[in-house]
């Protein structure tokens, strides 16, 4: 858990605008792969796992906080913090941060970056899918909710979907499944919400305007 540094490789022309949106991005999916380390202290798992369960999920409000306060969840010390910034070509933004983190965004990045055309056909099926079976209509605060058959196999194959895509380790998945609580409905929104933040990240990625490599600075 000891932070390290490490550099977002940059090149190319970059307005302020842009920078920002992926230095947005680029944070929430650091919350997001910090919440699925395996060994948390108790507390702060504790704490995680009920901002995994408080949103409905029924729409921007959801998305938006649950980043934010999974982000805000990381102790001040282990957030990215930016040590030096050079804009050239090619430049960088050097930031310290726990070093399994930055791997998990990187590797994320990395395996949409792969398949770019096909990740953006899966989740564009999976959102069609979505609709067909209503599922922006349903609340998550509902404890009674009981999903109909076709629903719930749709959500739980659409969700394996984006796991395999993203790459993610069979303990990240288990963890995972122990925080929405076995919710596939629940997983499968907040995988689309973490798909909504790859794919900007990765079409830069291919563009060679930044390059996430999750791998130490050499400190030149």
């Amino acid at each position: 858990m000891q932070s390290t540094k490490t550099k977002l490789q940059l090149d190319g022309r970059w307005n302020l605008e842009e920078l920002s949106e992926a230095t947005e991005d680029y944070t929430q999916l650091y919350g997001f792969a910090y919440s699925l380390l395996a060994d948390l202290p108790t507390a702060r798992r504790e704490e995680i796992d009920y901002i995994y369960r408080k949103f409905p999920w029924r729409g921007g409000y959801s998305t938006v906080n649950f980043f934010n306060q999974l982000f805000h969840k990381i102790p001040p010390k282990l957030r990215p913090e930016v040590q030096r910034i050079q804009y050239a070509s090619p430049g960088f933004i050097e930031l310290s941060e726990i070093l399994l983190v930055a791997g998990t965004v990187a590797g994320i990045v990395k395996a949409v970056c792969s398949s770019i055309d096909n990740a953006h056909e899966t989740y564009r099926k999976i959102q069609k899918g979505s609709i067909e079976h209503e599922l922006a209509k349903i609340s998550l605060t509902n404890k009674r909710l009981h999903l109909a058959q076709s629903k719930s196999t749709f959500c739980k194959s659409a969700s394996k979907s984006l796991v395999d895509m993203f790459s993610l380790t069979e303990v990240q998945e288990q963890l995972l499944e122990q925080k929405v609580q076995g919710s596939q409905i629940m997983k499968l929104k907040i995988l689309l919400s973490v798909y909504r933040r790859v794919e900007p990240l990765a079409k830069k990625q291919n563009e060679g305007k930044i390059k996430i490599t999750g791998e130490e600075s050499d400190g030149i």
